[in-house]
């Protein structure tokens, strides 16, 4: 597919989105399936929207989001760490209890261990891996967020060998009829996934992801796995 028609594409998927305002963004290749977007947008979440637009799009093999976040009315880091904060109090879904907010020149940062919530008021139980990303999603709409650092850890509701987890991660993404990953790796250290190798485009390299941290036992996955044929960067 011509890099010209994806760009086009990428554009009207863009245009298509209410979230987003597409004329703040520009969107360019240099590289066959490499798309790579900037401009200035209002909130760390319409950046986000636009990269995981671009990444849905057929022939896209990666996305470079050098969007820049500038929001339209300046707010201080206390103000911003209330805000969100008082968003993790209303979440049913997340233990404010067991996570700290700290604000530095608008990038936030989460810190603390996500498991299943219980014996709380809000008592549903969830996966630590959706609660760790709903802390984050309550983060990411706050206005005055320029980015969001995300290093809550996932305490398993069972402690599993890392060679248990390596090999129930493969059974996973080899079981995944949406992936194709004869050329990944994954490595596990202290439940930590460390995936490697080549994947054939930028929606499986999302997909693995996911997979990877829905196995029981994974405390966090490292995704460092490349789309075939993108030009990798120099070590």
């Amino acid at each position: 597919m011509a890099m010209a028609s994806i760009v086009d594409d990428v554009k009207r998927s863009l245009a298509s989105d209410t979230r987003i305002d597409e004329s703040l963004i520009e969107v360019r290749s240099e590289e066959p399936g490499v798309i790579i977007l900037e401009g200035q947008v209002d909130t760390y979440n319409e950046k986000l929207v636009a990269d995981e637009i671009a990444g849905r799009i057929r022939g896209v093999k990666d996305v470079i989001n050098n969007i820049s976040v500038v929001p339209p009315v300046a707010r201080s880091d206390e103000e911003i760490t209330e805000a969100v904060r008082k968003n993790l109090e209303l979440d049913v879904w997340v233990d404010e209890t067991k996570i700290s907010v700290e604000t530095i020149d608008g990038v936030v940062f989460l810190r603390g261990a996500v498991g299943e919530i219980a014996g709380t008021q809000k008592a549903v139980p969830v996966s630590s891996r959706i609660e760790k990303q709903e802390a984050e999603n309550d983060a990411r709409w706050v206005a005055g967020v320029v980015d969001v650092v995300n290093h809550l850890m996932v305490k398993p509701e069972m402690k599993i060998a890392d060679a248990e987890i390596a090999r129930d991660v493969r059974a996973a993404l080899i079981k995944n009829t949406r992936l194709d990953l004869t050329e990944a790796n994954v490595d596990v250290t202290d439940g930590v996934v460390t995936l490697t190798g080549e994947v054939p485009n930028y929606t499986q390299k999302r997909i693995a992801e996911f997979v990877a941290f829905s196995v029981p036992g994974v405390v966090d996955v490292i995704n460092e796995l490349y789309v075939h044929g993108v030009r990798r960067p120099a070590a």
